[in-house]
């Protein structure tokens, strides 16, 4: 097996990510308006059982405040995440705002600080890994604040976590259309655990693997479109007989997916996997240019962690931490079809 992790030479500028992107100003959170109310893989989707978080009616009427603290508005599934609880949260006749972070780990602690000098009732974190976030955490504890993390992972001060890891169906498919052979291109990013988590699982496969030769380059956040297609085209260049492409989310994907473009290849020619089913990742599975995508219900995610706030509120000292599961389905080209016939695009 030859597993190497260097970044491409001639992509090494773009290996700051969003600690780059921090700064010392406040973030100004902003109102939303009411909206409109895994062992192994087979080729086919893989669909995990469909489990919600209960939902709990609150055992007084009063009307929760939510803050929501996302990673960055530039990325499609976290807004999901962000519409899911917004909407969930209008139904209730709470309110929400959302502040974001733009990648930044300093912006994500100050927000969540922000909220607690507020007074909100709960808050939810997205992507950040919940150990980068002691400062916010600290302070919700205190306030007696209860905090969902959306992938973030446990810390003291987190009450519910939604899991959307799941780097291993994706890794298990990989290796299973590759026959574990060829050179591949790993595009990572480590400023959120979910990514960190799927890329874990992704070494993994490689590592059992001996015939695959791996590199990595990890992207940045925002900006991911852009720098994933920089490093694909790197990569093209050094591997012209390239087997497959990995990426921890679908907008990634979607710039290895224009270097192809751009290169000449063909629908097909390599392969590309990515996470959360975004519209334009599963039209591109249809159009044949990605290999599959993992949809993970995000929306639903959301709404989840709106319902879990009144029984964990309710619940008190006597809450333990709990994992929300999520839905998802592997879409590829048996089942595209279907799922776009029961997942229009909004």
């Amino acid at each position: 097996m030859r597993s190497s992790f260097r970044y491409l030479g001639a992509m090494a500028v773009i290996s700051v990510v969003a600690a780059a992107c921090s700064g010392s100003a406040s973030p100004s959170p902003s109102s939303a308006a009411p909206s409109q109310a895994a062992a192994s893989v087979a080729p086919a989707a893989s669909v995990a059982p469909s489990q919600a978080a209960a939902s709990v009616a609150p055992t007084s009427g009063k009307k929760l405040s939510i803050g929501i603290v996302t990673f960055s508005m530039t990325d499609v599934a976290t807004n999901g995440t962000v519409k899911g609880a917004q909407d969930e949260a209008t139904a209730k006749g709470w309110t929400s705002s959302v502040v974001d972070a733009q990648g930044s780990v300093d912006l994500g602690n100050t927000a969540m600080e922000d909220y607690v000098q507020k007074k909100v009732d709960a808050i939810i974190v997205i992507v950040f890994p919940s150990d980068s976030l002691g400062a916010g955490l600290a302070a919700a504890k205190a306030a007696n604040i209860p905090v969902y993390t959306m992938g973030g992972g446990f810390a003291d001060g987190i009450s519910a976590m939604g899991d959307d890891w799941m780097g291993k169906v994706v890794a298990d498919r990989i290796a299973l259309d590759t026959g574990g052979k060829g050179d591949m291109l790993g595009l990572v990013y480590r400023g959120g655990l979910p990514c960190l988590k799927r890329e874990a699982d992704y070494n993994t496969m490689v590592a059992a693997n001996p015939g695959i030769s791996s590199v990595t380059q990890q992207v940045t956040v925002p900006g991911q479109v852009e720098s994933a297609s920089a490093a694909t085209l790197a990569w093209i260049a050094g591997h012209p007989n390239g087997k497959a492409i990995w990426t921890c989310f679908d907008d990634p994907a979607m710039g290895a997916v224009a270097a192809l473009k751009q290169s000449n290849k063909k629908a097909g020619d390599v392969l590309v996997y990515g996470f959360n089913g975004n519209p334009d990742a599963v039209q591109a599975v249809k159009d044949g240019w990605l290999t599959a995508t993992l949809w993970i219900d995000h929306t639903k995610m959301g709404a989840d962690a709106v319902d879990a706030f009144a029984e964990i509120i309710a619940a008190g000292s006597s809450w333990q931490q709990k994992v929300l599961p999520s839905n998802y389905i592997l879409v590829d080209k048996t089942n595209v079809d279907q799922f776009i016939k029961d997942h229009p695009a909004k």
